[in-house]
């Protein structure tokens, strides 16, 4: 898919070249895809052509949570629930 901005020229120069901000642009869309689902993030990975670690680190950036810190709330949160039902007494805040 081949997505065009109208764009002043003027806008770009040799500190700000029209390359540098289209690789942005297209870096920002795969994230947002990865946001809203559309794309996996193994997928996005291979698209821009980066570690695991520096989509991790873009992600981060953006905003997004990635699968190991979701996945990780989600073990912690089962963790106190399960700790709280089995404590003396406890009924992991449910009502009986």
């Amino acid at each position: 898919m081949e997505i065009k901005i109208d764009l002043p020229a003027d806008l770009f120069d040799a500190q700000f070249p029209e390359a540098d901000f289209r690789a942005r642009v297209r870096e920002l869309a795969i994230l947002e895809l990865v946001r809203i689902k559309r794309l996996h993030e193994h997928e996005a990975q291979e698209m821009l052509g980066i570690t695991r670690w520096q989509l991790v680190e873009k992600m981060k950036a953006a905003g997004i949570a990635p699968t190991e810190e979701v996945f990780g709330r989600i073990t912690d949160e089962l963790n106190r629930a399960i700790g709280r039902r089995r404590a003396p007494g406890g009924n992991g805040g449910l009502k009986k």
